[in-house]
């Protein structure tokens, strides 16, 4: 054992003065303190519009109060004889479908920077309105098409993708230069057994460079503002250091089963390609597929057309689906015949009616979604590439499932706030009723209580990120499955 590290130590020396070595770890980091800078930019920009968001909304409610105090004050000052109810807050009809400004955000979690993930696609924040999700099921890309096909390029993706293929680069030449050297009896000759010398020297190259690159990120993040220097970002920077490190010594199983097989550096480097290919681009492509297969989504066309049966059926039925609503609310129901009613006043009941004819529908293609995420859950065992993918996405808070719930509770929200609206416009209409108005007046369709309205509030579960700790089992699973093929070829190599 005194003879392996002595091999190891007198090896890192080596490759300290090597000017390739060097060259390759300076651009190593550069790519990295790159990546973390997109990543914090981007969080930085997703957190400022959050921030406008809410200062927009907060505005608009201001001046929806201003304007009320100012027109229920002398209701028939000139500057109100041309304003329109369905384009002014102090009517609760056009607050209700035009006025009302309201928003949901996602609270951004310690790791955010670390990991762009899908926040590129999955927004942090979506608009609400009381008659449906509408705004929110179109709110799923933020950014320009051409922008979104070219990806971005953050932290996440150097570790994934190109952090691999520096470790291979790396640790290319253990083992295969000594075999080039002629050396390699001359070991053994020694009593150095081959396979040990193979794993020490590949992971502690392997170990000595990742040790290099998370001190190198976790001072950028800390400096560059990136993470705050507090306990849950020290949490998170600590996290993303350890799956690193497993990351990193997976790769470094298969720099050791590519050295125990390979007889020239040359061979190796094209063998390092050529593992990197299966396990980073045609592994995880050959999973998307099959799940895709296994678990198709119906077409979208299917959807549109279910939308606009829908949307016929109820335009249809529209006093019997009225008359069931008031038999239901019967202290909402007007003394004139249904065939009266204002479509303003019916307005949200038709949109709760339609999304009960389409309930079917959603639950279909909810269903179908749903079985999709099962089965790539199951699937990321078979890919350390993708798991490690997932897991740094969650880590950031910017993963498909962490915004499920996002939209869970944006959901929940928007109920209460349409059941909100919906008992205002009801009451306000059997107050119009029993006294009408000849313009919006208190006691009818007039409204200033803004401050009533409903507000989302995410759940204290929602800032925290998704658990991911149980997907890390497949990658030590990996790292031990490709030492065991290391044991294999370099003991079929040893009878050659």
């Amino acid at each position: 054992m005194k003879q392996i590290f002595t091999l190891v130590a007198y090896d890192l020396r080596c490759q300290l003065r090597e000017r390739g070595t060097g060259a390759l770890l300076a651009a190593a980091l550069l790519l990295a303190a790159f990546g973390l800078f997109e990543g914090a930019r981007f969080d930085r920009h997703g957190r400022q519009a959050v921030a406008a968001a809410a200062a927009q909304e907060a505005q608009a409610r201001s001046d929806a109060s201003t304007l009320a105090r100012r027109y229920f004050a002398d209701p028939a000052a000139a500057q109100f004889a041309r304003l329109q109810w369905h384009r002014t807050p102090v009517d609760v009809r056009g607050y209700a479908f035009r006025e009302h400004v309201g928003f949901a955000a996602k609270p951004a979690v310690a790791g955010a920077a670390l990991a762009i993930g899908q926040a590129d696609l999955l927004p942090p924040y979506v608009r609400v309105r009381a008659e449906s999700m509408e705004s929110v099921r179109t709110a799923s890309e933020i950014e320009h098409p051409a922008l979104l096909a070219v990806g971005r390029f953050d932290l996440m993706f150097y570790v994934v993708y190109l952090w691999p293929l520096i470790l291979l680069a790396l640790t290319s030449s253990v083992l295969t230069q000594d075999r080039e050297s002629l050396r390699l009896r001359s070991l053994q000759l020694q009593g150095i057994r081959l396979g040990r010398m193979l794993v020490a020297q590949v992971f502690a190259r392997a170990l000595s460079a990742t040790a290099l690159l998370t001190a190198a990120c976790v001072g950028a993040a800390l400096l560059l503002g990136a993470v705050e220097f507090d306990l849950a970002g020290m949490a998170a920077l600590a996290s993303w250091g350890g799956v690193l490190l497993l990351y990193s010594m997976f790769w470094a199983a298969v720099a050791v089963a590519i050295g125990a097989v390979c007889g020239n550096r040359m061979t190796a480097a094209f063998a390092g390609f050529a593992a990197w290919l299966v396990f980073a681009i045609l592994l995880p492509g050959a999973l998307g597929v099959a799940i895709q297969l296994g678990a198709p989504v119906p077409q979208r066309e299917l959807y549109v057309q279910a939308m606009r049966d829908a949307a016929d059926q109820v335009a249809a039925n529209k006093l019997d689906s009225l008359a069931r609503f008031y038999d239901s609310h019967p202290d909402w129901k007007p003394a004139t015949a249904l065939d009266k009613v204002s479509s303003s006043v019916s307005r949200l009941q038709r949109a709760q009616e339609l999304e009960r004819v389409m309930a079917g529908v959603e639950q279909r293609f909810a269903r179908a979604k749903q079985e999709r995420q099962r089965r790539f859950e199951a699937a990321l065992v078979l890919s350390p590439v993708s798991s490690t993918y997932q897991i740094l996405a969650g880590l950031a808070g910017n993963d498909g499932v962490r915004h499920q719930r996002f939209l869970d509770e944006v959901q929940q929200h928007q109920r209460r706030l349409r059941d909100y609206f919906q008992e205002a416009i009801q009451r306000a209409a059997l107050g119009d009723e029993r006294a009408p108005c000849p313009a919006t007046c208190l006691g009818g369709y007039g409204f200033r209580d803004f401050d009533q309205v409903p507000v989302f509030a995410p759940s204290p579960a929602l800032a925290t990120a998704t658990p991911w700790g149980g997907q890390l089992v497949s990658l030590p699973l990996w790292t031990g499955l490709m030492l065991g093929l290391a044991a294999l070829l370099l003991a079929r190599t040893r009878r050659r």
